[in-house]
């Protein structure tokens, strides 16, 4: 007798070979110079941005006690990409990108360095917080797709979903060790010491980027265009592409909805939980667990089509573990919650990096990826000061409900266009 069905073992022994295959390609690329170089860099620089964001939020919670002055100060951070955003993205595409995404890194360490002497003069405040903020917040503005569009310089065109998944890894990582040295810092030593570490962590990252600054600075390919119009030429491509524009929605809905969720944890932790700095570590290392485990399956995820799904299949469990999370009645259902929250953040961070930059062409590759720069950056400035002052109105728990719920909504709406995408987004896998 015969069959056309595989014998039923032969099935699981593909899922491994593919799997062991997977793990092969991420090792591989996570190894080989000088995208290893550019990792090991990330990896300090990360670290120490996580520090920062739970040290700067816990010193401005500290001064205040207002949920309004912690998306204030989140807002300053990234509302300079609002406006410099898509200016950055024509220096990427016009100028060596090293060079810009190495001025950057030296801004922020003067930044840690500076919190570091004001709080020990005394003179620390928060018109010198806005201040430094803003500074820190217009590097990132010009430098973001530079930094972004890097990654192409360093790696083969086929491994690029890979190395991108991979960055997410370590940022994540760092989303778990960062904060809980912060903690550690903070409890058994000081501000001070927190701010010290921050900055030699993120000097460390700018040595390494000088080290393989010669990968990176070729002047990229592209007649140049006059700034406005060469804005213009991105923005038309990117509104007329069927998948880039209705993912670049979804970016910026779940960017307003869960990014403003980090900077409030000292608020639920402290005003909701009742709980102290410890409880906010906690919740931000169960961010960057989730991650961790969600972006390693990316990174080792074979090429080919089925990643659109995934990252809409992502904001689904993205938004209803925000929802599970404002409704959260305990530390361990809210540590489980953020958890979810951090594997869907990885899987539609990175997912949507991926797609919109192989759909980009390469001469206008960094004012595409300035237009993800700007949904992250908008989405996350908007959603921190409208999360924040809705939280003073209503209470935090009903405004990050409210926003959950309301990103699910336009989730819904964007899915109706499903099969457009994925034939725009992923064609040549499909083809192949």
């Amino acid at each position: 007798m015969t069959t056309t069905d595989p014998p039923a073992r032969s099935r699981p022994a593909a899922t491994g070979a593919t799997a062991a295959a997977g793990w092969r390609r991420l090792v591989q690329v996570a190894t080989t110079a000088p995208y290893c170089w550019y990792l090991l860099g990330q990896a300090a620089d990360t670290i120490g941005l996580w520090m920062q964001r739970l040290a700067l939020g816990w010193l401005v919670w500290e001064l205040t006690q207002s949920t309004a002055w912690l998306g204030a100060i989140s807002f300053l951070k990234f509302a300079p990409t609002m406006v410099l955003g898509l200016f950055g993205g024509v220096l990427a595409d016009r100028l060596p990108r090293g060079p810009i995404v190495l001025a950057s890194q030296a801004v922020g360490v003067f930044k840690a360095v500076m919190v570091a002497l004001l709080i020990v003069t005394g003179t620390i405040n928060l018109p010198i917080l806005v201040a430094l903020t803003l500074m820190v917040g217009i590097s990132v503005g010009l430098s973001q797709a530079a930094s972004k569009a890097v990654v192409n310089e360093l790696v083969p065109r086929a491994d690029v979903p890979s190395a991108i998944a991979l960055n997410s890894v370590v940022f994540n990582v760092s989303q778990l060790v960062g904060p809980a040295l912060a903690g550690v810092v903070l409890v058994f030593f000081d501000t001070v010491t927190c701010f010290v570490a921050i900055a030699a962590l993120f000097a460390v990252n700018l040595v390494v980027f000088w080290k393989i600054l010669p990968h990176v600075s070729a002047r990229p390919r592209g007649e140049p265009q006059p700034v406005l119009r060469a804005i213009g030429t991105a923005l038309s491509f990117c509104a007329r592409h069927r998948g880039i524009a209705p993912l670049l929605i979804l970016h910026f809905a779940f960017t307003f909805a869960v990014r403003p969720l980090i900077d409030m944890l000292p608020a639920f932790a402290g005003g909701e939980l009742n709980d102290g700095v410890d409880a906010v570590s906690m919740l931000t290392s169960a961010v960057g667990l989730g991650a961790i485990v969600s972006g390693v399956y990316l990174a080792a995820r074979r090429p080919g089509p089925g990643l659109l799904n995934l990252v809409m299949a992502s904001m689904v469990v993205l938004g209803l573990a925000t929802l599970g999370f404002a409704l959260s009645p305990t530390l361990a259902i809210a540590a489980a919650m953020a958890a979810l929250i951090g594997g869907g953040m990885a899987v539609r961070a990175a997912g949507v990096q991926t797609l919109v930059q192989l759909a980009a062409t390469e001469d206008m590759r960094g004012r595409v990826l300035s237009l993800y720069g700007l949904g992250l950056n908008t989405g996350a400035s908007l959603g921190a000061l409208g999360v924040g002052f809705l939280a003073e109105a209503i209470g935090l728990r009903p405004a990050i409900a409210t926003v959950a719920i309301v990103s699910l909504l336009v989730l819904g709406f964007v899915m109706l266009r499903r099969r457009a995408m994925e034939a725009a987004l992923e064609a040549k896998e499909m083809r192949s």
